[in-house]
């Protein structure tokens, strides 16, 4: 907190101090006659602050009513989602998927309600784990604690986690705690690849691609990478170039060889497992850089591919800080690659 005692304060000024320093006395009637322009730069920020817990307070709030009238909804046709849509004046499928975010943090994530209702998470992030509990199997009703356990203490002792960076931890903490799962998720997500055609304002069109993971990073890397083939003084954005190279290379093909490389290697995606994962010991997940967390059977496949190669990196056993990384590159044996074939039985791409 700043030094408020220094110089001639003003009511507004003393009554910021009052709200800053002491929680307890704050009401919404009290904020809002604080003139944040007499307050220096320093004091506007701590008021921001207050006014942030305030706001994440009243979101605990209204997700425990939200979770009340989701509980007590015994109409057949679902009628306390038309009134939390006429209320708050959202979309009904908006209103849905309140009252079942709602719901899940009152039953299944008490401990991730608690934080918001104090002001340490926004609902936001709340709605981060709502989300991966969905995905969770209804037949393991023990895992929503764990992830809450995995998860939230380090957030809480962190102090400042965005929402993506958040999302990320998740996602690698659900895959730790249910590889099976995830992986079951992953295969039937890539049986529903595909690419799809939307029409657009003034002549334009979307095309969009659902693909695995590291087959859309490399697709991306390497339109990136060709891109550095385009003269210096092309007046064209690096967002406008990759979108017509990609209409070049689908049209007349994009050859690996003719690509520059990238920080001296050619365009490749580089997935980071550990060799236990990799020997089939345990499946903690592997990171594959650009997306983040993927399955270990995912790794382990990809480690089978005949164009890949590996290197070695040591890291530190406790915190997974990188201590030091090979200078060489190799292919692993035909033998290994048998292995891994035999175990995950097919690549799955």
């Amino acid at each position: 907190m700043n030094d408020w005692a220094g110089g001639e304060l003003t009511d507004s000024a003393l009554l910021a101090y009052a709200v800053v320093e002491h929680p307890a006395f704050r009401s919404a009637a009290e904020l809002d006659r604080i003139d944040p322009t007499v307050l220096s730069a320093g004091e506007q920020v701590d008021l921001l602050v207050v006014l942030e817990e305030q706001r994440r307070w009243f979101e605990a709030a209204q997700l425990r009513v939200l979770a009340a009238i989701q509980a007590g909804d015994t109409s057949k046709l679902g009628l306390g989602q038309e009134a939390v849509s006429l209320a708050l004046q959202l979309p009904l499928r908006t209103a849905q998927t309140r009252l079942a975010q709602a719901d899940t943090l009152v039953r299944e994530l008490p401990t991730t309600l608690a934080a918001v209702s104090s002001g340490s998470i926004s609902a936001a992030h709340a709605d981060v784990l709502a989300e991966a509990v969905w995905r969770m199997p209804a037949d393991k009703p023990e895992l929503p604690a764990a992830l809450e356990a995995a998860v939230l203490p380090d957030v809480l002792a962190v102090g400042c986690v965005t929402v993506p960076q958040l999302r990320r931890r998740v996602r690698r903490a659900a895959l730790a705690l249910d590889p099976s799962t995830a992986e079951q998720r992953h295969q039937l997500a890539v049986a529903d690849r595909r690419v799809d055609y939307h029409p657009g304002e003034d002549g334009m069109a979307s095309l969009t691609a659902h693909l695995p993971a590291p087959e859309a990073q490399l697709l991306y890397t390497r339109l990136t990478a060709a891109a550095g083939l385009l003269p210096a003084e092309d007046p064209r954005s690096l967002d406008q170039q990759r979108a017509d190279l990609l209409v070049d290379g689908l049209l007349s093909g994009l050859p690996d060889d003719a690509l520059p490389t990238v920080q001296g290697r050619r365009p490749a995606i580089q997935i980071t497992v550990s060799a236990d994962t990799l020997l089939g010991l345990d499946d903690q997940p592997a990171h594959l850089t650009g997306y983040g967390p993927i399955t270990a059977q995912q790794a382990r496949r990809l480690a089978a591919e005949e164009s890949g190669t590996w290197r070695r990196l040591l890291t530190d056993p406790d915190t997974g800080a990188l201590l030091d990384i090979s200078q060489h590159r190799y292919r692993p044996p035909q033998r290994l690659r048998d292995y891994l074939a035999a175990r995950d039985d097919s690549c799955a791409f």
